[in-house]
């Protein structure tokens, strides 16, 4: 993935945007990337992969709950959701 300043990236705009047809681009200020741009049928084809994993999520969700196998949402259920949730935040940072 190419790497530009935030600088060039405002200075060459035009450009930035016929490049992102072929590759995404990192723009980074002050070495630190902010942001990444790419083309619009990139935007749709992560947006059409988010979809699909969010159905695969819901029928999971709805083939557990036909099979039984879904605890009713109780303050104890929540409290290990949260509890697992913080560990493996806490793990990552």
């Amino acid at each position: 993935m190419k790497k530009i300043t935030a600088t060039e990236a405002s200075k060459a705009f035009g450009q930035l945007v016929d490049e992102v047809q072929s590759e995404a681009v990192t723009i980074e200020r002050n070495g630190r990337p902010v942001a990444v741009v790419y083309s619009y049928e990139e935007a749709q084809r992560i947006e059409a992969m988010r979809e699909a994993h969010l159905d695969a999520l819901i029928q999971a969700g709805i083939n557990a709950a036909d099979d039984g196998r879904i605890r009713p949402l109780t303050q104890q259920v929540k409290d290990e959701i949260l509890a697992g949730a913080r560990q493996r935040y806490e793990e990552r940072s």
